[in-house]
């Protein structure tokens, strides 16, 4: 029906199934070279189930086992990009966290079966409607890792929601923590914590990790945060089941 955007590995189309009308996303891969790549995902995301994660439905290879596609729910919300944009440039507090918890909770489940996301972003982060109310999902798991991977990390997420010590070859659920810890900053201000004037500034900024307080973020919900972004790995919430804790302790 049209097209809904691109990724490193293939685009995605909103299709339509034309003996029951369903609407879904299809992802195709754009280069044979990462048809075995999106298999792993496949394989991996087919056995999700989680309404904060993108449900995967099926997946098929074309005849010549060149390309693949991986049929997903339609997230007819869009991404949080465009519904930050949308609201202003940035969020007020309440709908900040109820996003927070919501995408947390999606990743405790990844987390719980041994995964690591390694690419939270906005693009990332899609809504559905259900009840005129939207329900918020994760989903992209093209970079997707198992707990304790021991592979070379030669593609690193993206620059503003990198943790520390991924740039040294390092990488935990809690990498993932600090990615949503980015994306809890990019909610409230319109832009990852490591903006600056050019890209290579903001790759030094984001190797360093330091991220500073959003305005307005006070008590309870600005030592989440902290302990969230914490340049030290080890001084972070080692999981989302953790982070959602002491999110579940926070006033409605």
């Amino acid at each position: 029906m049209e097209k809904l955007g691109e990724g490193r590995f293939g685009r995605v189309y909103k299709v339509q199934d034309i003996h029951t009308g369903q609407i879904y996303a299809l992802k195709v891969s754009k280069d044979p070279l990462y048809t075995d790549l999106l298999m792993k995902e496949a394989q991996s995301v087919l056995l999700f189930n989680h309404p904060n994660l993108v449900k995967l439905y099926s997946y098929f290879l074309s005849r010549d086992k060149k390309r693949i596609y991986l049929l997903y729910e339609y997230a007819d919300g869009g991404d949080l990009k465009n519904f930050v944009i949308q609201r202003g440039g940035k969020l007020k507090l309440p709908e900040a966290v109820s996003i927070l918890k919501q995408i947390a909770r999606g990743l405790d489940y990844l987390h719980t079966k041994g995964y690591i996301h390694f690419d939270i972003k906005p693009e990332n982060v899609l809504s559905k409607f259900s009840n005129q109310s939207r329900i918020w999902k994760l989903g992209d798991f093209g970079l997707l890792k198992t707990r304790g991977y021991s592979g070379i990390l030669d593609i690193k997420g993206t620059v503003g929601f990198i943790a520390p010590e991924v740039f040294h070859g390092e990488i935990h659920r809690s990498s993932d923590i600090f990615s949503l810890g980015c994306l809890f900053y990019y909610m409230l201000e319109g832009h990852h914590p490591f903006k600056a004037s050019n890209p290579a500034e903001e790759l030094a900024k984001n190797r360093r990790g330091i991220v500073e307080t959003p305005k307005g973020l006070e008590g309870k919900i600005k030592e989440i945060f902290l302990k969230m972004v914490n340049p030290d790995p080890l001084q972070r919430y080692r999981t989302a089941g953790q982070l959602l804790k002491d999110l579940e302790t926070l006033e409605a």
